[in-house]
């Protein structure tokens, strides 16, 4: 799985999405094969408000967009994939894996832009940085390919400001100043539990006084999210609101979906880390 991306996905470099049109069995309720919402459908953020006016070419069946969040996935796949080869005595794999990691990595440097302070996802068929931030523009922290230095600017910059991502109720899923955030339909400004969870993982990665209060007040405030619902009625979330108190004032949102749990997940894994006991709270 983790090989079929860099065979299939890759693009000058980058790994991108895509959808296949000639795959077989053929599924006649699926329309969207072949096409850029079918490779939208691929990146699960169905309706992501970056890829709005994306490239889909449909010769290569890729969308010719160097999306920031996939391929930091992707390197910390590979880092992940390596550990445990090394543990299988997989030493091939190990290396194979390893390389794979530092080439993607480095081709995630190229999109840092110093002057926004983030990495920023590269529209490959203009050759355009795309300035819309999700919370997937945080996964370089995932993967460990940012420096200290780029960490902290990120969370200083984007994840603590509340005209972008901060505010009572974290983190939606594009930026409160951008356009589509008053959608809050689905992927458009609704806040989901993996990808608190992804960003929070992230986080784990660094250690800045800035990085550090963030990770602290991402999980309480992810936990506070999910015990609203909950305690008030029993719901656990596939995406929840980020703008009101109540998540099932759209119909896109499934009141019993295991993902949301993901919330609690984050302040317990933060309550019962190594150290953290006698951590500041």
């Amino acid at each position: 799985w983790n090989r079929w991306w860099t065979a299939h996905r890759d693009m000058q470099g980058y790994l991108v999405w895509g959808s296949d049109a000639q795959n077989q069995p053929v599924n006649a309720d699926d329309s969207s094969v072949g096409t850029l919402q079918g490779a939208k459908y691929e990146s699960g953020i169905d309706n992501g408000p970056p890829f709005d006016g994306a490239y889909y070419n449909p010769a290569t069946h890729k969308m010719e967009f160097a999306d920031v969040g996939l391929i930091s996935l992707h390197v910390a796949d590979s880092k992940a994939l390596a550990e445990i080869a090394d543990i299988l005595g997989k030493q091939k794999d190990a290396q194979l894996l390893r390389e794979s990691a530092k080439k993607y990595q480095s081709s995630l440097a190229t999109l840092w832009d110093a002057k926004a302070g983030i990495f920023l996802s590269k529209d490959l068929h203009t050759g355009k940085s795309c300035e819309r931030l999700s919370p997937t523009n945080f996964y370089p922290l995932l993967a460990g390919a940012a420096t200290p230095e780029q960490a902290d600017e990120m969370v200083r910059k984007h994840l603590l400001n509340p005209n972008e991502f901060w505010g009572e109720r974290v983190l939606p899923t594009i930026a409160r100043n951008d356009p589509a955030f008053k959608d809050q339909d689905y992927w458009r400004g609704r806040i989901w539990g993996p990808m608190n969870y992804l960003v929070y993982e992230g986080l784990l990665n660094y250690e800045t006084p800035t990085v550090v209060r963030a990770r602290r007040e991402l999980a309480e405030k992810s936990m506070k999210l999910f015990l609203h619902e909950w305690t008030e009625k029993g719901h656990v979330h596939e995406n929840y609101s980020a703008i009101g108190d109540d998540s099932d004032n759209v119909r896109s949102s499934d009141a019993f979906y295991h993902w949301g749990a993901l919330l609690g997940l984050i302040e317990y894994d933060e309550l019962t880390r190594p150290g953290a006991a006698s951590a500041e709270r």
